[in-house]
């Protein structure tokens, strides 16, 4: 829950966006003062000493960065959340450098933007309490200003970024229920998953699983996410259907990432399910294991070679169609999996992974605990794990 009567200055040079965002923090019962731009912005800061600011990253005049460069020098301990209408990786890393503390994408979801406003308040509040009752005053201002810096690393930055990306664990779209895990096997994940509504008759999602591990991969997932993200929205703005055709999206992201110098590949399963005629469509790049599908009468292993996102310029992906059941549960999971299995050959693992979510009752959270997914103190592998279901009962799944 939000602290009430905590004050909060929204920066935005757009209107219609700076009330909206205003409106729903004075829902939270919220003090809430407004900014057209930077400038304004740092004077309402000067005037209200404010609790937290969210700030746009674009604006004239003086921009998102430098208001929050100029309003750390003076305020250090200031809580500051930046908003991005374009997502990039360098503007929420330089955000972090700069004393951000977390750092938010629009179009703002009012879910997330709660999230991100409760835990910074949160943090605020035990940073103010630990100034007033602490003897130690200087020990504390050492320890704070170790933490910013440690944020200002490249990989506290982009491990902050890729998990705040990830979807809810568990999310409702319309009698569907999807859940997931993401375990990474060092600091970043090179694993990612997503789902989201297309419109409304659609809800698109996919697992990726980029190659190698690190600083490197994880950038390519947080790349991967603004990539589909930015093609669903071009379908609400002009009509453009390519976040509709798994197929398509694939190929045109491969053309993107071959040509863009990344040097980075990545396999990926991506999926979208037309809610009005129980249809799901999918293309596969390279992921293995395959995704395991059931309902009542059968379980079937979705086998679709292919190969990898960003590794061969012009290739071609094929898009499947499959017919949903009222009853049907849909396993997708990394090839981090395989190596926490205890059979000894291949065939073995995989013929165990169709068994076990090869039916309706399987659940994240069970996977969890059977397989031991976080048991290991290092794994060789990030795993990453989502399952869609529909008409399923389990006593162990958590309401959306």
């Amino acid at each position: 829950m939000a602290v009430r009567a905590a004050r909060v200055v929204v920066i935005d040079d757009t209107d219609m966006v700076r009330q909206v965002v205003a409106r729903q923090l004075e829902h939270l019962g919220l003090d809430v003062l407004q900014a057209a731009d930077g400038t304004e912005g740092l004077e309402v800061i000067r005037s209200s000493k404010p609790d937290l600011v969210l700030c746009d990253l674009r604006m004239p005049k003086l921009d998102g960065l430098e208001t929050l460069r100029l309003a750390r020098e003076e305020f250090p301990d200031l809580a500051v959340i930046m908003v991005s209408g374009e997502g990039l990786l360098k503007d929420a890393i330089g955000a972090l450098k700069l004393g951000a503390w977390d750092y938010i994408t629009k179009p703002i979801e009012f879910a997330a933007l709660e999230h991100a406003v409760n835990k910074a308040l949160e943090k605020a509040a035990l940073i103010d309490e630990n100034r007033r009752y602490r003897a130690h005053l200087e020990v504390l201002n050492r320890e704070l200003q170790a933490s910013l810096r440690l944020l200002a690393e490249d990989e506290a930055a982009g491990r902050q970024i890729q998990f705040s990306l990830l979807p809810r664990e568990h999310i409702s779209f319309g009698d569907f229920q999807f859940t997931r895990d993401v375990v990474p096997s060092a600091f970043l994940s090179g694993d990612f998953i997503d789902a989201f509504w297309i419109d409304q008759r659609h809800f698109g999602f996919y697992l990726a699983d980029v190659a190698g591990h690190g600083v490197s991969s994880a950038l390519v997932t947080v790349l991967l996410r603004t990539y589909v993200q930015r093609q669903a929205a071009s379908l609400i703005r002009n009509g453009d259907q390519l976040v509709l055709s798994p197929a398509r999206l694939l190929a045109r992201l491969n053309e993107e990432m071959a040509h863009d110098g990344l040097e980075k590949h990545l396999t990926i399963f991506y999926g979208v399910v037309d809610l009005k005629d129980d249809m799901l469509l999918y293309a596969n790049a390279g992921h293995f294991p395959w995704p395991v599908l059931c309902d009542d009468r059968s379980v079937t292993v979705l086998e679709r070679p292919g190969v990898p996102v960003g590794m061969v310029p012009g290739t071609r992906y094929d898009e499947h169609r499959l017919p949903l059941a009222s009853r049907v549960s849909l396993a997708v999971f990394s090839d981090g999996v395989l190596e926490v299995l205890p059979q000894s050959t291949l065939q073995g693992k995989l013929d165990f992974l169709k068994m076990f979510f090869g039916r309706m009752d399987v659940s994240v959270e069970q996977a969890r605990r059977e397989l031991r997914l976080r048991e290991a103190s290092s794994l060789p592998d990030d795993i990453a794990l989502l399952i869609i279901q529909r008409g399923a009962c389990r006593g162990d799944h958590a309401s959306a």
